[in-house]
């Protein structure tokens, strides 16, 4: 699924592959929580050994079989369609995930070196601190309109959403993470087109929600960081791995979507 077909006001053009041999590609449950489906065509399946799910679930997994689209399909990327969506599917090892979980299968070389930082979700309708506005203003050179928690560490990093002012029809949203001195971030830019339109998604009335947001999962190897997010919305969840590093803020290495507007 493009896309176009998941965001609103300004179209992003898919600039990275839904996978990738060096890292690996996001998948979802069956309804039994025991086996993984990832669209993606791995040229070598055997050498996806490891799911990160949501929850901080880090699981073995190993290669089951491919599968072809079925004539009984509803074109949907989720559990209630599992057995009729083309893809690699992988069988957990010795456990079994929540069928709503958000996992991303990943190749050896990926996970080695990393280590989870343990993330716990924000209270609802929680505000950021006012401290932090003036860093984020100052990066982004507009006043913040609105700044929601997503997630907090027990070592005091945290995930936050902010919503920026906009310049003429120019929106942006950002993820930051958030770690003593650093901040991180990672950008969605809109086109404004009138009171009420939709904005960055699809029937989003030209508001962005902190509910819609999961980070699946933050990893560190060294000072760089790692990061699976999910965005939902109406149509459906989009997808994004991303990296930062010393010098940089978060760029996306691998990007999907999964369609899962009601029937």
């Amino acid at each position: 699924m493009v896309l176009s077909l998941l965001f609103a006001g300004v179209f992003y053009a898919q600039a990275v592959h839904g996978w990738s041999e060096q890292h690996g590609a996001f998948a979802f449950p069956d309804q039994a929580g025991s086996r993984l489906l990832s669209t993606a065509e791995f040229a070598k399946p055997e050498t996806v050994r490891t799911a990160l799910c949501s929850g901080e679930r880090r699981l073995a997994i190993e290669f089951d079989r491919r599968q072809t689209e079925s004539a009984n399909s509803t074109q949907r990327q989720a559990p209630h369609n599992f057995a009729n969506t083309a893809g690699t599917i992988f069988s957990i090892v010795g456990g079994k995930v929540d069928p709503d979980a958000t996992c991303f299968v990943a190749v050896d070389s990926f996970v080695n070196g990393t280590a989870t930082v343990p993330l716990k979700r924000a209270a609802g309708q929680s505000r950021c601190s006012r401290d932090l506005y003036p860093h984020f203003e100052s990066a982004k050179s507009r006043p913040v309109v609105g700044c929601w928690p997503i997630a907090d560490s027990p070592s005091g990093t945290r995930v936050v959403l902010i919503e920026f002012a906009r310049r003429l029809r120019y929106a942006l949203a950002s993820l930051a993470v958030v770690e003593n001195g650093r901040r991180l971030y990672v950008d969605y830019p809109a086109d404004f087109t009138g009171p009420g339109a939709d904005l960055w998604r699809v029937d989003d009335g030209g508001e962005i929600h902190p509910d819609e947001f999961e980070i699946v999962f933050l990893l560190k190897r060294g000072s760089s960081y790692l990061m699976a997010v999910s965005w939902s919305a109406a149509e459906g969840n989009s997808l994004s791995l991303l990296s930062a590093d010393d010098s940089s803020d978060f760029k996306e290495i691998v990007q999907d979507s999964w369609y899962r507007s009601p029937l």
